[in-house]
């Protein structure tokens, strides 16, 4: 007994499948949609673009960098953590400190002039720093910054680690 008659045979299966692949492609459905998440830009260049629109990519001023570690950072590296980078703190942490202790590796974090031996540097560009994991992190792994938020923080170290211009820089 034939349940899809004879009328239709195997030609109505080009026409089913071709109903059902339609799901698949065009505007308005789950792939384009998974497409458009896949492709949609990371938020954390807002910063980037600010700089560049100001004209200071090149020597970005500390509260670029403190607006970087406010988005990025003091989740984990708070008031009360081995490495505070809220306003007010970041930069007296970091320009010229030692590394915290838990860091196997030691260094400075950040050396005025040097990036490419500032501890900040490898810990925020390299896959497997000396110690611990790249930063900033989630719960389970990595979460690597865009690479223009890095060119950022390598300026702003290698024009000197330019402090905030006022007392009240970066609060919030």
């Amino acid at each position: 007994m034939n349940v899809v008659g004879p009328s239709l045979g195997c030609a109505a299966f080009p026409l089913v499948a071709a109903w059902l692949f339609a799901g698949c492609s065009g505007s308005g459905n789950q792939r384009t949609s998974d497409a458009q998440i896949v492709e949609r830009e990371d938020p954390r260049t807002a910063v980037c673009a600010s700089a560049d629109a100001a004209g200071e990519s090149a020597a970005p001023p500390f509260e670029i960098i403190q607006r970087i570690f406010s988005e990025n950072c003091t989740s984990c590296h708070a008031h009360g953590a081995d490495l505070d980078l809220t306003p007010g703190a970041a930069w007296g942490d970091l320009v010229g400190a030692p590394a915290p202790v838990a860091e196997a590796c030691g260094g400075t974090l950040v050396t005025a002039g040097a990036p490419d031996t500032s501890y900040l540097l490898q810990k925020i560009s390299v896959d497997q720093p000396c110690s611990g994991m790249r930063m900033p992190r989630t719960e389970f792994a990595p979460d690597p910054l865009p690479d223009c938020v890095i060119a950022l923080v390598r300026s702003w170290i290698a024009v000197g680690a330019p402090g905030p211009t006022n007392a009240d820089a970066g609060a919030d």
